[in-house]
């Protein structure tokens, strides 16, 4: 194999691992949003803009569901 094949094979594997990161870390903060988001709805606290958004189709108040972020147990 040359080298450049080598550098090129390398590269592949670290742009792989970095989507991987990305997307975890994207899911962290996506869940730690749905979480403050919660608790200032709870407080009424939330603007009426994001209350709007996170309402979901039949009226209710999800933000895990109109995020599609699971839920944490």
């Amino acid at each position: 194999m040359s080298e450049l094949e080598d550098l090129l094979r390398q590269k592949a594997e670290i742009e792989a691992r970095i989507e991987k990161v990305r997307a975890s870390e994207i899911d962290g903060l996506k869940r730690r949003f749905a979480d403050m988001a919660l608790q200032l709805r709870e407080l009424n606290a939330l603007p009426a803009a994001l209350v709007e958004a996170f309402t979901d189709k039949a009226g209710t108040f999800n933000v895990f569901r109109t995020m599609k972020v699971k839920k944490p147990s």
